[in-house]
């Protein structure tokens, strides 16, 4: 809870169950664009010489197009 009293995320949990489940999962899915367009901003500036998808491949991790040189690695 770090700095929350218990009483007030009593309220917080409260006022989420209020909330249609449609909308929860809207909400969950800006806040998740937000983050990855915050993670995005931050490896743009860290790695300004980088394209777009290297950035994405940075930010999760993974290889997401094959590399087009035979036997080469990255």
């Amino acid at each position: 809870m770090g700095d929350t009293t218990p009483a007030a995320h009593e309220v917080r949990v409260a006022a989420i169950r209020l909330t249609e489940p449609a909308e929860r999962l809207r909400q969950a899915l800006a806040w998740s664009e937000t983050v990855r367009t915050v993670a995005l901003a931050r490896l743009r500036a860290m790695h300004p010489g980088r394209t777009d998808l290297e950035l994405v491949e940075l930010m999760t991790g993974a290889r997401l197009t094959p590399d087009a040189r035979p036997g080469s690695a990255r």
